[in-house]
């Protein structure tokens, strides 16, 4: 079974970024974070959840914020 993270299905930008319009631009945040046993922990949601904090929608994984 390949990996995911562990927050991956309950995390408001996972979801968007799978049923987004820009699936195409997006697609390598979820190739890159959310799919990557070596990358997931970088995740700039993954850290904050970790810390009890709920992310911010428009915070991207690798920490830039989502322009609409």
């Amino acid at each position: 079974m390949s990996f995911k993270c562990f927050y991956m299905e309950g995390c408001a930008m996972y979801n968007h970024l799978t049923t987004a319009v820009r699936i195409i631009q997006l697609q390598p945040y979820v190739d890159n974070y959310c799919l990557s046993g070596n990358r997931y922990q970088e995740c700039a949601r993954y850290k904050m959840i970790r810390q009890g904090k709920e992310p911010p929608f428009q915070l991207l994984p690798d920490g830039t914020i989502l322009k609409a």
